[in-house]
C-alpha cells in the first residue's frame, strides 16, 4: 500500500525557486498525497482533506514557506518538518520545535543545523538539495559564455562579490541579478531566468563561478550548475564531500587567492575542462534527482512509522 502523505506548504507552482513544486509533483506518482496550501487548526484541516494521512510533512514553519497551523501539539498523526536556510530566526525555529513537540526534521543542510540545533541532533534527518532534470540537463547549446555568475551578491556572499569585482569587466565574463524569491508573473516569464530559461544559461557557459555563503551551505547552484554540463568553481566543505561532490573530480574548488588563476586556467584546457564537467553531470544524474530524493524523503517516512514514530 502507498504511504498516505498530507503535504503542507506554499503554492510554488509559479515560483522562481520551484524545487517544492517538483517535489510535490513527484511525491504525488509515489505516494497518496494530500497538498495543503492555507492556514487553519490541523484537525479542521484533517476533516477536509479526502483520507487520513499516515505522516503529516510541513515546509518548515517560515511564513514564506508554508501557512500557519495551530493544534500541532495534540495531534495523534506523526509529523514532521522541512527546514531550509537554518540562520533565519533560530532561536524562534527552537520555540516552535519545543513547543509543538516535532519529534522529526528533515534539513536541508547538515552540518549547520548540528552546529545551530544540536539539542535536537537526534530528531534530524538529513534531505539534500535535488535538480530536476527534465529541466536541469545538457541542451547542447553553443558555448556563449566564458564565465557566468548569477544570483545575490551581498555580505552573505563575500567571495561572489570578490569574484564580480575582480572579474566583473572581462571580456566573456557575464552576470546576471538575482530577480528575488518570488512569484513570477505570466508576462515575466521571457525576460526572467527561471526554469528552462534560467538552466539553458547556464548550459550556454564554459565555466559557472559562484559561493557557498558565508555559513558554508552546499547551495542548489551546485547541484544546478552540474547538471546542466558546465564546470563549476565553488568553495568545497566536508558536507559536499559526504554529498559526493569530489573537488578536481565533479567540480573545481576556489578561494579567493585562486580563482582567477583556476577561472583562466580551465578556459585555456578544453580536455581537463570536459573530464570534470562530465564526471559533475553524471554524477547529479545518477544521484541527485527529484526522483531519488522524493524516494528517500518517503522510505524515511516509513522508517519513522515502523519505529513507532
Amino acid at each position: 500500500m502507498k504511504l498516505k502523505l498530507l503535504f503542507i506548504t506554499r503554492n510554488f507552482q509559479y515560483n522562481l525557486e520551484k524545487n517544492t513544486y517538483y517535489l510535490s509533483c513527484q511525491l504525488a506518482k509515489i505516494t497518496d498525497l494530500a497538498l495543503w496550501f492555507e492556514s487553519g487548526n490541523i484537525d479542521e484541516i484533517l476533516n477536509k482533506i479526502p483520507f487520513r494521512p499516515d505522516f503529516i510533512l510541513l515546509n518548515d514553519m517560515k511564513d514564506t514557506h508554508c501557512p500557519e497551523v495551530t493544534g500541532l501539539k495534540t495531534v495523534e498523526i506523526p509529523f514532521g518538518i522541512i527546514m531550509h536556510d537554518l540562520h533565519y530566526k533560530v532561536k524562534k525555529r527552537k520555540e516552535f520545535i519545543k513547543e509543538n513537540n516535532v519529534k522529526h526534521i528533515f534539513s536541508i543542510y547538515r552540518d549547520a543545523f548540528y552546529k545551530r540545533y544540536p539539542e535536537f541532533f537526534e530528531r534530524m534527518r538529513w534531505l539534500p538539495h535535488f535538480v530536476n532534470t527534465h529541466i536541469f540537463k545538457d541542451y547542447n547549446l553553443p558555448r556563449e559564455n566564458n564565465w557566468l555568475m548569477m544570483g545575490r551578491v551581498s555580505k552573505y556572499y563575500p567571495l561572489r562579490r570578490k569574484m564580480l569585482e575582480v572579474m566583473g569587466s572581462r571580456p566573456g565574463f557575464v552576470y546576471h541579478k538575482h530577480p528575488g524569491y518570488r512569484t513570477i508573473q505570466k508576462e515575466e516569464e521571457n525576460t526572467v531566468f527561471i526554469g528552462e530559461k534560467y538552466a539553458k544559461e547556464i548550459n550556454r557557459s564554459h565555466i559557472f563561478l559562484t559561493c557557498d555563503l558565508i555559513y558554508h551551505y552546499p547551495i542548489i547552484k551546485y547541484y544546478e550548475v552540474l547538471a546542466c554540463k558546465t564546470l563549476l568553481l565553488a568553495p568545497s566543505s566536508k558536507e559536499l564531500y559526504d554529498l559526493g561532490f569530489l573537488p578536481g573530480v565533479h567540480f573545481v574548488e576556489i578561494n579567493e587567492s585562486n580563482f582567477l588563476r583556476m577561472a583562466d586556467y580551465y578556459l585555456k584546457y578544453d580536455k581537463e575542462r570536459h573530464r570534470i564537467i562530465e564526471q559533475g553531470f553524471n554524477l547529479i544524474h545518477q544521484h541527485h534527482t527529484v526522483e531519488k530524493r522524493a524516494y528517500q524523503l518517503v522510505q524515511m517516512i516509513e522508517d519513522i512509522l515502523k519505529s513507532g514514530y
